[in-house]
């Protein structure tokens, strides 16, 4: 690893991408990372692209990343045609501006701040008129919430410079989703307390209020669930234990009662015996 200079995975579908599959940053994200924290140096990172034997080629990760979100998460007709699909096509463009954050970390020369200003544009300020916010908010809404969310700690990370204006709006559109629907509870706000911070610190003081209370609600009620559950199982262990008590006892009883027999059994012949020596 000492000596790599390039790092390349193989690309041979048009089902996937750099930014659809989270496998891809992963694996091969996870590769960059390790070379560049062990030499200091960022290796170079390619894709081979083998999708058309006869025009097979090498194709650099940042070009790979624009060409993909330029064909799907940034084109109106991609996404007009993904809004037909229900909840299922929301939560596939969540995963891939997750996807995105997740090369930022790996490879932040992969991605740069255009990309980002470029969702923010079509997902919160929606350039298209789609009306994305609507579709996301009836199909489902915890996937806008991821989308915002994954936002807000990308510029929380220093990822992308956002400016104080998407800032406020992201935060906006993330707080109006949790107040309406209630938080979701998962992905990257389910248990970040520091973004959940940073996006109470983008709204007035009165929203932010309401944003922690929602929040404070969904941690109660999630420790709530879990010591029904807790009570539950130790219901069961009790019933269990008083089971294997009585098992024990009746494991107990049939050896005494099997020892009282023997002895009789045993007491029987020993009588016989002396008769007939009589």
């Amino acid at each position: 690893m000492n000596s790599t200079d390039v790092v390349v995975q193989p690309r041979q579908s048009n089902t996937w991408g750099a930014l659809s599959l989270d496998h891809v940053y992963e694996f091969m994200g996870g590769m960059n990372l390790a070379v560049r924290n062990i030499t200091g140096k960022d290796p170079d990172a390619y894709l081979s692209d083998y999708r058309n034997r006869n025009n097979m080629k090498m194709q650099e990760l940042k070009e790979a990343v624009g060409v993909e979100s330029r064909t799907t998460i940034l084109n109106p007709t991609y996404i007009k045609e993904k809004m037909k699909g229900g909840a299922s096509a929301a939560s596939e463009v969540a995963q891939t501006v997750t996807n995105t954050y997740g090369w930022n970390v790996m490879k932040p020369a992969a991605i740069d701040k255009e990309l980002w200003d470029n969702i923010y544009d079509v997902y919160v300020k929606d350039e298209y008129k789609l009306n994305v916010k609507d579709f996301f908010e009836k199909q489902n809404p915890a996937a806008l919430q991821e989308v915002t969310a994954v936002m807000m700690e990308t510029a929380r990370k220093g990822y992308w410079k956002a400016s104080p204006e998407q800032l406020s709006n992201i935060a906006k559109l993330h707080t109006d989703l949790v107040r309406q629907f209630g938080p979701s509870g998962s992905g990257f706000t389910g248990d970040n307390a520091k973004l959940q911070q940073f996006i109470a610190s983008q709204v007035d003081a009165q929203t932010a209020a309401n944003y922690n209370k929602e929040l404070k609600q969904m941690k109660q009620a999630t420790l709530d669930g879990e010591a029904t559950k807790g009570g539950m199982v130790l219901k069961k262990q009790s019933s269990d234990a008083v089971q294997g008590a009585q098992e024990e006892q009746n494991s107990l009883n049939g050896g005494l009662i099997a020892g009282i027999v023997l002895v009789a059994f045993v007491v029987m012949l020993l009588i016989l015996k002396k008769k007939r020596k009589k």
